[in-house]
């Protein structure tokens, strides 16, 4: 693990980095493998993540295990937390989750959700990373 845990925002950034291009993203599956088949979202053979398997592969790749210490759930529980929110405002409460959302939209409706993410985790919880992800332009 990584000398300190992440925050909630570092983990958005890096799920926002992993599904950045379309082929990475998925739908219907956490996370698929190169031939179209679910794989864990920590798999090496993962190439495409939905928008909640990418925040969990973030935090997997900040330790050697499965097995994630406490500061580092609470990390990406908060970023799911927030990512959450920022779906249910973008639907009007349409969709209460960002897995359902991630399903029945688009690839650039699940980037524009991670932009704003990170932008409210930004106001609530400081920006404490080391900064924006490269690729990673704010929505105006």
């Amino acid at each position: 693990m990584t000398a300190t845990a992440p925050t909630p925002r570092d983990l958005l950034v890096e799920a926002r980095t992993l599904i950045a291009r379309p082929e990475a993203w998925t739908q219907g599956a956490a996370a698929r493998d190169a031939h179209g088949e679910p794989v864990g979202v920590e798999h090496e053979d993962a190439v495409s993540w939905c928008a909640t398997g990418a925040l969990n592969c973030a935090m997997y790749r900040h330790v050697e295990s499965l097995e994630v210490p406490l500061p580092l759930q609470r990390a990406r529980n908060r970023a799911g937390t927030i990512l959450t929110k920022t779906v249910r405002a973008l639907t009007l409460g349409h969709y209460t989750e960002a897995t359902t959302y991630n399903d029945c939209t688009n690839h650039s409706c699940i980037v524009h959700a991670f932009d704003i993410a990170i932008a409210d985790a930004d106001r609530h919880c400081g920006k404490r990373s080391s900064g924006r992800a490269k690729g990673t332009e704010r929505v105006r």
